[in-house]
């Protein structure tokens, strides 16, 4: 005899698999879902229904042409619900709203928010806030996802460390379900933002990657298969040995090696002006900015060769320039020295906005993975 809660279980997985396959071949009949997903025609009917009232799936036309009985398609209702996607890392800060197909409908800058009062409430108040302004009923939002710079335990709940969030062993996710009653999802920002070049960037489609930060800070975000890799210990994609061209770093080092140019420029405008004039053949920049790229190509190649990722994505300052990215390019191939041809290498198609659509697509991932029994 099947028990209720047994019942009720498989009914949540037959519903995910149908939703899953919806959102991934969608529009879509409910004869092809049946045969797709070996679920009997009533099943699918019955929970397509379903789905239909609840709005996460509406009819968007017929298939077929001619004489016979045209089938009815089904497809993601856009509008039937939002994601919420924030990054708080420094380079900047973030948020942004998708609908159910994934499509941007607005973004907004964030102001830095520091230490436990200020992520437990004013954060929760930004959310509201921002969700109102763009006229989306709190009941319409299905996810929160949140990007960090920092250390998660392997639950993805808790923030072990994160120097520049000022957090220690902080029950975040806990903190913000309490508070927002929405489910809440928390994602490393470099790992969000390669997410989000595989779900919808540039490496979409692609089931191994490797994303490559340098800016502000620095790391790598891996998927490996498909899943984000993080390590035994949630530690993987250090990469300290880029931290020398972290743009504080940098444009510290050119202001005090060389005052005269630099001197009175900000960071960014330290790196943009340090490139321009390399790029122009001005010595010793020129030198200085081909001994980087070397540097820096070096260690990607060694990545390569060791991971033998389908593509590399490539974020931050080292991408702004497009001659100085394609010598960087030409110069990791290079040093790849792959006799199976070199790996292709990218740069990041979300830009400053990576590591927030990453952290809203997971939500959707969320919501669309196809659930298995545990």
């Amino acid at each position: 005899m099947i028990k209720i809660g047994n019942q009720q279980m498989l009914r949540e997985i037959n519903k995910s698999t149908l939703l899953h396959a919806i959102f991934t071949d969608g529009p879509i009949s409910r004869v092809e879902l049946s045969r797709q997903t070996k679920l009997s025609p009533t099943t699918v009917s019955v929970l397509i229904e379903e789905m239909i009232r609840e709005k996460f799936v509406h009819e968007v036309g017929t298939s077929g042409s001619g004489v016979g009985r045209k089938m009815t398609l089904l497809e993601i209702k856009g509008e039937g619900g939002y994601v919420v996607g924030i990054n708080l890392s420094s380079s900047p800060a973030h948020i942004v709203l998708l609908n159910l197909h994934g499509e941007l409908i607005a973004n907004q800058g964030l102001k830095s928010l520091i230490g436990e009062e200020q992520l437990s409430t004013e954060l929760v108040e930004l959310i509201f806030s921002f969700v109102q302004k763009h006229q989306v009923p709190r009941s319409l939002i299905k996810r929160i996802g949140i990007s960090l710079p920092g250390r998660l335990d392997d639950t993805q709940s808790t923030v072990i460390t994160s120097h520049y969030l000022k957090l220690h062993h902080y029950p975040l996710l806990a903190v913000l379900e309490e508070a927002l009653s929405i489910p809440v999802l928390l994602t490393n920002d470099l790992d969000a933002a390669g997410f989000a070049e595989r779900f919808s960037g540039a490496a979409k489609g692609d089931q191994t990657t490797l994303y490559l930060m340098i800016d502000y800070g620095t790391g790598a975000g891996l998927v490996i298969n498909g899943q984000i890799y993080h390590g035994a210990r949630g530690t993987a994609g250090k990469t300290s040995y880029f931290e020398p061209y972290c743009t504080p770093v940098l444009a510290k080092k050119l202001k005090d090696d060389y005052p005269e140019p630099f001197a009175a420029l900000s960071v960014d405008e330290t790196i943009r002006t340090f490139v321009d004039l390399a790029l122009a053949g001005a010595e010793p920049f020129s030198e200085l900015a081909e001994e980087m790229i070397q540097d820096i190509a070096g260690h990607c190649a060694r990545n390569l060769q060791m991971l033998n990722p389908e593509k590399m994505i490539l974020g931050g300052w080292i991408t702004d320039n497009g001659l100085f990215f394609d010598k960087l390019v030409t110069a990791i191939s290079k040093q790849e020295r792959s006799a199976y041809g070199a790996t292709p290498i990218v740069s990041s198609h979300w830009k400053k906005y990576g590591a927030a659509m990453g952290a809203a697509t997971l939500g959707l991932h969320g919501i669309f993975k196809q659930k298995t029994v545990q």
